[in-house]
């Protein structure tokens, strides 16, 4: 229908024969001369746009007359020099209504090529390219991924911010060990264990007889913080007492006390003191045979040190006063044994000095003199024991962190008595307090102890004693503690008796349920082998306890 109507405006328009006349669509050159240029074409918004305008084409087919302008075009379709392409103007933009003419006389527009001759040149050039060479496509442009990556979604910016102060729980590496109480800055651990002891000699005599004890054990370790000195308190305190076989009862308590002040880079205040109670041993060879009891002995130590560095060489002195009291000797007809005349004070001074080979290992040589005064002059044999005593050790410190520390030394001792009836009494002295950790989780304690015992007997000078001890302890697990220790001695006795041995073996097991008890099995067996029959000791026991500690 619009192209009926469109065809019924076009018969009704009059006609306009100027567009009609075929000699103006002619060329141009012969009426216009050959060097001027042809006329400028107004800029259409196409153009403005980048664009070429699009040439005019009538909608009604035969619109217009068909001329063949082929000839007048170059190689690319480029007109020829001074010859312009006739053809209709463009004037669909016009507000003029448009002239129809009769149908006969209705020009057709010349057919367009069928294909652009850069197009037709283009395609030649594809044809003669090598098989293997890959065609582009020139119609668009590949993407250079690297240059111009693709979008994705942007990571967030407004992530919620963590907290200042943050809350870590970590495991705790010793979830049963004891928390302690705090008091200022101090802190406590005290404990308290109850259990029952089976053994096969009560008292650890030449003739005791079994019974089963009730032992309780009382501990308490108190620590300061400070930042610089340190201050510590241990207390071990036991009490044994049979409640079925043999009748015994034993106390035993050892108090002690020390500090560290660092009195600068280079120069350190030590000093300890000491109280312990004890029963007198039985097979010792200074125990009165046939007492109903068995004496008490007390102890008494303190001493103070100071030690200054200078450069790689270190010195060493250190005073040590040592007071020791013997109980009455009891027999069951009610008499009473004095032995005041074995109560004595030992002094010593004790100079040490040392070259740091590194910071691990520290040799050192060490002078000791010293004065064992008794209370008695003279004893109630008649004898004078009191005399002098000197020491020369040399051995190392060892610092070797968490695996290694403590020290060894090894010496001569020698025991002067003032009355010349009795021989001094001299030998070998060996001493060590050493920490070991093979690996984490295992601690080795190791001991040496040297010490002179005085005698009361007639020519009796006294004995030297030798002890060597090794602990160790071993946590399984957080909760289960494994214990052992070895004990071995060796008396040299001065009175023609020979050598008293001594051995001992005790392992030991501990569960904790929580911080605060924890359950406590152990077996032990101990024994003394000597010339003299009163000597000789045989014991084995088994515990089991419970341990309440804070």
């Amino acid at each position: 229908m619009a192209v009926l109507a469109c065809s019924v405006a076009l018969s009704c328009a009059p006609p306009v024969h100027a567009q009609q006349s075929t000699e103006l669509r002619g060329t141009l050159s012969d009426t216009r001369p050959a060097s001027a240029a042809p006329p400028p074409v107004a800029a259409g918004p196409e153009a403005e746009e980048g664009l070429s305008p699009r040439p005019y084409e009538p909608v009604s087919p035969g619109a217009l007359e068909t001329v063949d302008d082929s000839e007048n075009l170059g190689l690319l379709g480029v007109p020829v020099e001074g010859v312009v392409p006739s053809g209709p103007a463009d004037d669909s933009g016009g507000t003029e209504p448009r002239s129809t003419l009769p149908a006969d006389d209705v020009a057709t527009p010349a057919e367009r090529p069928a294909r652009r001759t850069e197009d037709a040149a283009l395609d030649t050039v594809r044809e003669n390219a090598p098989a293997e060479v890959e065609q582009p496509y020139l119609g668009a442009v590949e993407q250079d991924r690297e240059a111009n990556p693709a979008e994705r979604r942007a990571d967030r910016d407004n992530l919620p911010a963590s907290a200042i102060e943050r809350r870590v729980l970590r495991p705790d590496p010793q979830p049963f060990a004891p928390l302690g109480i705090r008091a200022g800055v101090v802190t406590l651990r005290p404990s308290i264990s109850q259990g029952l002891r089976a053994t096969t000699n009560a008292d650890n005599s030449a003739d005791g007889d079994s019974a089963v004890l009730s032992e309780t054990r009382l501990r308490l370790r108190a620590d300061t913080d400070w930042s610089r000195h340190s201050a510590w308190l241990d207390f071990d305190g036991t009490y044994d007492k049979s409640i079925s076989g043999e009748e015994y009862s034993a106390p035993n308590a050892a108090l002690r006390a020390g500090f560290q002040l660092d009195l600068g880079e280079r120069t350190t205040v030590t000093g300890t003191a000491g109280y312990r109670y004890r029963q007198e041993d039985p097979s010792a060879p200074t125990a009165i045979l046939g007492t109903s009891n068995r004496p008490g002995v007390q102890e008494l130590d303190a001493d103070l040190g100071v030690r200054h560095e200078f450069g790689k060489f270190f010195a060493d002195v250190k005073g040590s006063v040592t007071r020791t009291t013997y109980g009455n000797a009891e027999f069951s007809d009610g008499t009473v044994i004095s032995q005041k005349d074995r109560d004595n004070t030992f002094a010593s001074i004790a100079l040490r000095g040392g070259f740091e080979m590194s910071p691990a290992i520290k040799p050192f040589v060490e002078v000791e003199i010293g004065k064992l005064l008794y209370d008695e002059s003279v004893d109630f044999n008649g004898y004078r024991r009191s005399g002098v005593r000197t020491a020369l050790r040399g051995g190392v410190e060892l610092d070797l962190g968490e695996k290694t520390s403590g020290e060894i030394a090894v010496g001569y001792l020698r025991q002067g008595i003032d009355d010349e009836r009795l021989e001094d009494v001299d030998g070998l002295s060996v001493d060590a307090a050493l920490k070991w950790s093979p690996q984490r989780g295992t601690d080795v304690d190791i001991g040496l102890l040297t010490r002179v015992e005085g005698a009361t007997a007639p020519e009796d000078s006294g004995s030297i004693y030798y002890e060597g001890t090794v602990g160790v302890k071993r946590q399984v697990r957080a909760n289960l503690d494994l214990n052992a220790k070895l004990i071995a001695s060796l008396r040299d006795n001065r009175d023609g008796s020979g050598l008293d041995k001594g051995f001992g073996a005790e392992i030991g097991a501990t569960y904790w349920f929580n911080r605060f008890m924890g359950l406590d099995v152990s077996a032990r067996h101990q024994l003394n082998r000597s010339e003299v029959d009163s000597r000789r000791t045989d014991e084995t026991s088994v515990y089991v306890g419970v341990t309440l500690q804070r």
